[in-house]
């Protein structure tokens, strides 16, 4: 009997067995997973040995937030994905910060007293771009990747393009693997930069601090230069900030700002320390003050949410699902992870670690669920004010941004009423 290492590229039943996750078999019963387990094992051999020509298509597009986004068809033909991106992590890994990583990273090089500049930069269209030729060149430059591996990825990329699908799919779990190889590249030049003290990449979010020496016009165009063909930079979503003079005391108790920027969901906001802040301490060992909020387009999306749970209270009349879903706003709580295969900790901590104790974002919500419990005034709020109970109103505003951020507060509620809490928000 042949054996298999954890490595083992090949595509046999050992090693797509490998891949099976809890959630195949989901909703099967126990006397029946043996079969189901059997016959997606089967079912994924053979696409693999088929190169995806066993009907249907793998993939299939569908509409989601104003993009064309994929998935697979078929459950075993996410079995032949997984070990495709086993082996493409094997022979090509990639190291990806996760999104807290940067922001740290990014708040420490803030703080330094010397001059620099930010650019924040997004790339267009970032996985429909790529040229399908230089996709496939650089899979089949990677030389420790097998035939068999490069062969099924060739053939899952030309599914996509039957379908009308450009570049690499959206969606699929492989692309992401994909992506991060194809922009290899580009990284280790941005990395290698002499003007460049900091630079950083998260999907299609780019986040540069540099010395200021260089010209910003020639500097942008030399990264363009660098990106893979296809590739162009969003002008409508790029921002340069800089601080041209070093770090000294501000003389006033309040200290201006010197830059500010959104990345990843934060808003970055730089100032000068003032003499009440650092008292004797010279300039040369001062440190510049960062505060890092929620972004404004954040918060409002979380208005937004507050405001049309209010709107589903006035059709509805059920207060326990108004309370809900303020709870959930307000809270923190797990969801399943369908990709990851395991749960996934959410919510106003979790989803923004890193807020400053002094920012203003947490206390402006709770301003506004205030206003939404207690105005009497506004299309919405007049209606619900009168609808809503006196201890219903108390038990609303026990609830509250700031302390579920700092206590970092947990509610449970199962998947199905998680879905039930999110459905007047989709849109």
């Amino acid at each position: 009997m042949r054996r298999t290492s954890p490595f083992d590229q090949a595509f046999c039943i050992k090693t797509l067995e490998r891949t099976l996750r809890k959630r195949d078999f989901l909703g099967v019963p126990s006397a029946d997973q043996a079969i189901r387990r059997e016959q997606l094992l089967k079912q994924a051999l053979l696409s693999a040995t088929s190169h995806f020509s066993d009907p249907p298509l793998p993939i299939e597009s569908f509409p989601l937030q104003g993009k064309t986004v994929f998935r697979l068809t078929k459950p075993h033909y996410e079995l032949v994905e997984r070990k495709l991106q086993l082996n493409l992590k094997s022979c090509a890994p990639t190291t990806v910060n996760g999104r807290s990583q940067i922001v740290r990273n990014i708040k420490l090089l803030l703080k330094e007293g010397i001059p620099y500049r930010v650019y924040r930069l997004d790339i267009k269209s970032f996985f429909e771009s790529f040229e399908k030729n230089y996709i496939l060149n650089v899979v089949n430059n990677i030389q420790k990747l097998s035939p068999h591996s490069k062969s099924l990825i060739e053939a899952l990329l030309n599914a996509h393009t039957k379908i009308g699908g450009k570049g690499i799919p959206r969606g699929l779990s492989i692309s992401a693997v994909l992506s991060e190889l194809l922009m290899q590249n580009f990284d280790q030049k941005a990395h290698w930069s002499s003007d460049i003290f900091y630079y950083s990449r998260f999907v299609d979010d780019i986040i540069i601090i540099s010395s200021t020496r260089e010209n910003p016009t020639e500097f942008l165009n030399e990264l363009y230069s660098w990106l893979p063909p296809g590739l162009e930079l969003n002008h409508n979503k790029k921002t340069i900030v800089d601080i041209t003079a070093r770090v000294e005391k501000e003389d006033s108790n309040t200290a201006p700002n010197l830059l500010q920027f959104n990345y990843l969901g934060y808003h970055f906001s730089v100032k000068n320390p003032t003499k009440t802040q650092v008292g004797n301490i010279k300039n040369g060992d001062l440190h510049r003050k960062v505060q890092v909020d929620i972004a404004r387009k954040k918060i409002k999306k979380i208005k937004t949410r507050i405001s049309r749970s209010f709107l589903s209270y006035i059709k509805t009349n059920n207060w326990s699902l108004l309370r809900d879903r303020i709870a959930f706003l307000t809270q923190n709580f797990s969801v399943y992870n369908p990709k990851a295969g395991g749960k996934k900790i959410a919510g106003i901590y979790h989803s923004y670690p890193l807020v400053s104790k002094e920012a203003p974002g947490l206390k402006e919500l709770d301003r506004f669920l205030r206003n939404a419990v207690l105005s009497k005034n506004g299309r919405i709020f007049s209606k619900t004010n009168s609808m809503l109970s006196a201890k219903q109103k108390r038990h609303l505003l026990s609830y509250s941004f700031v302390r579920g951020h700092s206590n970092r507060s947990f509610v449970y509620f199962s998947a199905t009423k998680i879905a039930q809490i999110q459905s007047c928000w989709i849109y």
